[in-house]
């Protein structure tokens, strides 16, 4: 009866050692996090495994990762693919459709964005405001610049010049017509009257003609004759002419001669005046909805251009998948991110995905140390 007791024990006694041996080698794998020191010597064993090799498992996991798993090849491949461009144009068609129907206007996106950039009166901020004035200050000063040599003929273009010539040719009817219209008029009248008066004068001449017609007879005889010939064809081309010679001249002149006689302080006016207006056109410019300023290319973005954008997108990404990939450089990344990894997560995660199988080797070590113990126990027996 006491065999059967020893052989019992035997196998109890092996089967806790096995267990708890499995069972302690599986803990030893993460536990203790940090080493233990008595004194300046180090507990041997500690820290456990995957603490003591964190970084060197995060290195493998991160060549693992760049080499057999994130290949080139493989995002050259998912970068290029159709479902890529189709995700990429439905977040591009979402986009879209979001601000092409927004109440928001552009100022109120700089106001969460860049609220720098707007004053407390609701213009530019000076700082910007002062910066835009001096490039554009420098911008006419070379744009005048360019203008020295250059004739005014060539300034304005072969189109500009031909539509100034035809107008230049039907001005002479036109100013001629409106002197006869001015004529007609009381004030008109009294000029001509105060022509002929200071024509005639008080000498001999002026004696002579007053004796036949005082200057209100004399003025009514100019005035109709003065009327028929202004209705003169050849008078309005004559006037034409003189206007085209004169549009030829000054077409021909040189910009020099034309900034000279406007003077610095015209064109620093034009200038100053340009810029207020553009300022105030920018100001009301951000204060539109984005809705407004974007809803009549709505369509066209959603057909045209968003199509495009995705399809050019995917063909960079792929052309340059190569660099971008050696840029990432996603086995560091992998591997910082390994080590970054709390080990309580990277304990909790594998005994989550293994711990059935942890277990099954636990009970193993238990059956194990039995099956030892009860070899053991019967060796006894059979020897003593």
């Amino acid at each position: 009866m006491n065999e059967w007791i020893t052989l019992l024990i035997n196998i109890v006694i092996g089967s806790v050692i096995g267990g708890v041996t499995n069972e302690l080698a599986i803990r030893m794998l993460f536990r203790p996090y940090r080493p233990w020191m008595i004194g300046q010597v180090r507990v041997p064993f500690t820290p456990g495994l995957i603490p003591r090799r964190h970084k060197e498992l995060g290195m493998q996991m991160g060549k693992v990762v760049e080499n057999h798993l994130l290949t080139k090849d493989a995002v050259r491949l998912a970068l290029g693919s159709e479902r890529t461009e189709r995700a990429l144009r439905t977040w591009l068609t979402a986009f879209v459709e979001k601000w092409t129907s927004s109440p928001q206007s552009i100022r109120d996106l700089l106001q969460v964005l860049a609220p720098a950039l707007l004053a407390g009166d609701g213009g530019w901020n000076r700082n910007l405001k002062d910066a835009a004035k001096r490039h554009w200050v420098e911008l006419v000063s070379r744009w005048v610049g360019t203008l020295a040599d250059k004739s005014l003929r060539q300034l304005i273009g072969p189109g500009a010049e031909d539509r100034l010539r035809a107008a230049v040719l039907s001005s002479g009817p036109i100013i001629l017509d409106k002197l006869r219209s001015y004529l007609r008029t009381p004030e008109g009248v009294q000029t001509v009257h105060s022509m002929l008066r200071n024509l005639l004068g008080g000498g001999m001449l002026g004696g002579l003609v007053g004796m036949f017609l005082n200057d209100e007879k004399l003025t009514a005889k100019v005035l109709p004759y003065l009327d028929e010939l202004l209705q003169s064809e050849e008078l309005a081309g004559k006037l034409s002419a003189v206007i085209e010679q004169e549009l030829e001249k000054l077409l021909d002149k040189p910009g020099r001669e034309l900034l000279e006689w406007a003077g610095p302080d015209l064109v620093r006016d034009w200038s100053g005046r340009l810029f207020d207006v553009m300022e105030a056109g920018s100001l009301r410019f951000i204060d539109k909805p984005l809705a407004e300023l974007a809803g009549p290319f709505r369509q066209t973005i959603l057909d045209e251009l968003v199509p495009r954008a995705a399809r050019w997108t995917v063909t960079v990404l792929e052309q340059n998948a190569e660099q971008l990939f050696q840029k990432l450089s996603v086995a560091d990344i992998v591997a910082r991110q390994v080590e970054e990894f709390p080990l309580e997560r990277v304990e909790e995660m594998i005994i989550g995905i293994s711990g059935k199988e942890f277990r099954m080797i636990t009970v193993l070590g238990f059956l194990l140390g039995g099956m030892i113990g009860l070899i053991q126990g019967g060796l006894n027996l059979f020897v003593y």
